[in-house]
């Protein structure tokens, strides 16, 4: 089920009018039966997959549990001596791979029949592997690093295994984040649905500007940020290197306009009904310099990377090789996350450079020096040169294959063929190859040459939305709900309901990370 659509906007009156009527263990039925016909409005079959994750990890979690009692000398309940025959550790390892084995196999079998192939000499004949027929469950990547966290907590006794198997499955897939995030901790969670949640008028404003500010990021913004991206990546051998670039920045806003206006909503609905799920972008664009700019991102998958790999891997608390190792693998297997597919094994590759880089450059003299004199127009010129890094993972994330991401990083480069002028540089380093290779990489054929500009106009739009971000960097949704900001508050919200009204696309797509 859609945000976007009237089939949503039903189903959101009659759960919060329903929900609200009813009280204690009844409401949070009500709520779990709504959210499982929310899920299954995508792919009813799948969710026996949803129930299958919960119930593994609710009985998980109860074992891990009976371990700690245990080991502590606590007495045993019921069930707890079946599960403690079997050690604490014994079972979170049973957890996290029983998670990351149905993860793997929905999201990761295709590809990894790819790489079979790739390695193959019959890769490209009959006698290839072929792909297997698997549907992608929607939000999989979601809610089953968000069961593993749980599991995780309880492992670390940051928390206590719920006794409730309604709790536990509320919490795996209460409806507003279910499907794209953001990846909700069980510890806030289950404070939010233990106390009395009443819904006070403040709830509703905040809840409203949320959900208004993401309809208008999704459908005025990004939707129609769409429209260049689409032709862009479908028409990128035609395009002039100004337009190469002008694409990427574009999609790099669409991406966030639309990922950021999901959880919007997201963060919107749920406080209708008490809950509230902490941010998860602080206004990426506006960063000061990569590592910013990650610290602002998607933040419940990158700080969830970061307690539940990163830190267990040492962290910061190793060697200075021993750190970048540790940052490589941390976005290997974001890039992995993200995607069954090489370009974005590459985009993750890509920052977890970037980040190294800047690391040594943040511990040099000239960086301390530039940051106490280098006034604004040093900061403006950071925040520049960051976003020229990131369009190359832009490119990465967005282009279908690793071909279309190097044509498109080599043409807004000015090179006609990078992969060519890759092969032509190792030809004449190597074998005293031929320059004549190396002209035509890099220059395209004799009768060749770039056609006009066509999104010239686009930048204008691109930087009003870069002059957006900056501006609600500086202020944040807090100011408007002041009291003495009231009415800049309702004239926001008017301004923006009639630019959904006036500008939104007759059609809107799904959200991008429904694929994800």
């Amino acid at each position: 089920m859609n945000f976007t659509s009237l089939h949503f906007a039903g189903f959101f009156l009659v759960t919060l009018i329903l929900g609200h009527a009813l009280k204690n263990r009844p409401q949070k039925i009500f709520f779990l039966l709504a959210s499982y016909y929310f899920y299954g409005a995508f792919e009813p079959i799948y969710l026996a997959l949803i129930l299958l994750s919960t119930g593994l990890d609710y009985v998980l979690g109860l074992a891990i549990q009976a371990g700690h009692k245990l080991q502590d000398g606590e007495p045993l309940e019921r069930f707890d001596a079946v599960f403690a025959r079997v050690s604490a550790r014994a079972w979170i390892w049973c957890s996290v791979v029983m998670n990351l084995a149905l993860l793997g196999y929905f999201k990761y079998t295709n590809f990894g029949i790819e790489i079979l192939n790739d390695l193959s000499p019959y890769g490209d004949t009959l006698l290839a592997w072929p792909a297997a027929n698997i549907l992608l469950p929607v939000g999989i990547s979601f809610y089953t690093f968000q069961s593993m966290s749980y599991t995780i907590d309880v492992y670390r006794r940051q928390l206590t295994a719920r006794r409730s198997f309604v709790d536990f499955a509320l919490y795996v897939a209460f409806f507003p984040q279910l499907v794209a995030g953001p990846i909700v901790r069980a510890t806030t969670f289950f404070t939010d649905l233990d106390r009395t949640r009443e819904v006070r008028q403040q709830d509703m404003v905040v809840g409203l500007t949320r959900i208004v500010v993401g309809f208008f990021r999704k459908l005025v913004l990004a939707d129609n940020l769409a429209l260049i991206v689409n032709q862009g990546f479908a028409n990128h051998a035609q395009l002039h290197p100004i337009d190469l670039w002008a694409v990427g920045f574009a999609f790099g806003f669409q991406i966030y306009f639309d990922f950021a206006g999901y959880t919007d909503i997201a963060r919107g609905v749920a406080r209708f009904f008490g809950f509230e799920f902490e941010i998860n972008f602080l206004y990426p664009m506006a960063a000061r310099n990569i590592r910013d700019h990650w610290q602002r991102w998607h933040l419940s998958l990158t700080t969830w990377i970061r307690d539940y790999l990163y830190i267990p891997l040492g962290g910061s608390r190793v060697s200075v090789f021993r750190q970048q190792v540790n940052v490589f693998v941390a976005w290997f297997l974001t890039g992995a996350w993200h995607g069954a597919a090489y370009h974005y094994i590459a985009w993750g590759l890509s920052q977890a450079a970037y980040l190294v880089v800047y690391r040594e450059y943040s511990r040099t003299r000239l960086r301390a020096w530039l940051h106490a004199h280098g006034s604004w127009p040093y900061a403006g010129f950071a925040r520049v040169f960051t976003m020229f890094w990131l369009w190359f993972g832009f490119i990465l994330f967005r282009a279908p294959d690793m071909h279309t991401a190097w044509t498109m990083h080599g043409r807004a480069l000015g090179v006609f063929d990078l992969t060519g002028l890759m092969r032509a540089a190792w030809d004449f380093l190597f074998h005293a190859g031929p320059a004549a290779a190396l002209s035509l990489a890099v220059h395209g054929p004799q009768d060749f040459a770039y056609p006009e500009p066509i999104y010239a106009g686009w930048w204008i739009f691109l930087g009003l939305l870069w002059a957006y971000e900056y501006l609600f960097d500086r202020l944040q949704l807090e100011y408007f709900w002041k009291e003495e900001n009231r009415g800049k508050l309702i004239l926001m919200l008017t301004l923006m309901i009639f630019a959904v009204i006036i500008f939104a696309p007759p059609e809107s797509p799904n959200f991008i990370y429904f694929q994800f």
